[in-house]
């Protein structure tokens, strides 16, 4: 019989940058830092450098722990609305020095990996628009809607700094839940909201990203790039923690089109711009198979949702790309060796051995 085991904390990294001014923000929540940062398992004097390197687990518990603390639900939404692009260190200043507002979202897409680590970051394009999906692809990491939410606002700041403050996104995209104070989400981005979509996105017209950003600069733009590689491929970082693999990319995209009905193997290739041949080749040379990589997500988000409350087993079923109940219960039987409604009750929503 197969079992599942409670995973290790997560090595995964984001520079200590994404934290600016987090101390001051949480305070004047009515927090107290110190109890906050201790509980995540963080020391206050880990936000002094934006370059060093945070816990990513960790990270993501702060803002959990701040909600807590200061009884604001969407705490993580406050944060990221009054982020400024600048404070988010090398990968905010290689989005501020692009040339244009198009540029400097392809950039944010093709770095965002070196800023933090066991990420996925991918722009999707159409005729008319365009979509800037992020994920965290380290399936140990739990605590995870504040982190998203804060993100997306501190990529819409970004794209506010070259179209002006009065700019507003499609729409925007969250793989969690709809939390109880969902008005505020659509009051902060002024534009279509979406909860349990399996991604988190911003959705975007592409006219006028031909905008030149204010504060360009081609030579600090390269100094930048080369800076942010150079310290994430620096010694105290694990190589796997570097910029996103393909494994992970195309894990990613298993997961966010999943809850949509199912995973084409053409459909994942044609995300990553690449041949269905080009893409069985490549995962060929890495010992790796589209198969097993679709029942590895399966495997480690059917434990992640029954752990979770309130979750049917009907709902997770959909949730994994199935269409019906059963073929769900019979793949979880061939991964477990039980049914998922017994291991649930066996282990009580914790994911135990």
């Amino acid at each position: 019989m197969s079992s599942f085991s409670k995973p290790s904390e997560s090595k995964a990294h984001v520079l200590a940058a994404a934290a600016a001014g987090v101390e001051d923000f949480l305070t004047s929540q009515g927090g107290d830092m110190e109890r906050i940062a201790g509980r995540s398992g963080l020391s206050t004097r880990q936000f002094a450098l934006p370059t060093d390197a945070l816990n990513l687990a960790a990270y993501c518990r702060l803002f959990a722990e701040a909600e807590i603390e200061t009884r604001n639900g969407n705490i993580g939404l406050c944060f990221g609305q009054q982020f400024k692009p600048h404070q988010l260190g090398l990968i905010g200043y290689i989005a501020l020095c692009s040339e244009t507002v198009e540029q400097a979202v392809r950039n944010l897409a093709a770095y965002f990996g070196y800023h933090q680590a066991s990420t996925v970051t991918c722009l999707t394009e159409t005729a008319e628009t365009f979509q800037l999906d992020y994920m965290i692809t380290d399936p140990t990491i739990q605590h995870r809607r504040h982190d998203a939410e804060l993100t997306m606002g501190m990529f819409a700041n970004i794209l506010r700094t070259g179209l002006g403050s009065a700019w507003t996104p499609q729409a925007v995209l969250f793989a969690h839940d709809q939390p109880e104070q969902a008005g505020e989400h659509r009051d902060v981005f002024q534009s279509d909201i979406r909860f349990a979509t399996g991604r988190n996105a911003l959705i975007f017209r592409r006219d006028r990203l031909e905008t030149r950003m204010p504060g360009a600069d081609a030579g600090l733009l390269q100094i930048m790039k080369s800076s942010l590689v150079t310290l994430a491929r620096g010694p105290e970082n694990a190589k796997s923690e570097q910029a996103p693999s393909l494994r992970q990319q195309v894990i990613m995209q298993i997961r966010t089109c999943l809850p949509h009905g199912g995973c084409e193997f053409w459909e994942i290739a044609e995300k990553l711009a690449l041949s269905p041949w080009t893409l069985q080749r490549r995962l060929g040379q890495l010992g790796l198979s589209y198969s097993a990589l679709l029942d590895e997500v399966r495997q480690i988000d059917a434990i992640r949702l029954l752990t979770e409350a309130n979750r049917d087993i009907s709902e997770i079923a959909i949730l994994l790309g199935y269409t019906e109940t059963s073929a769900f219960s019979r793949a979880f039987r061939r991964w477990f060796g039980m049914s998922p409604r017994v291991w649930q009750q066996q282990n009580n929503g914790r994911p135990s051995r």
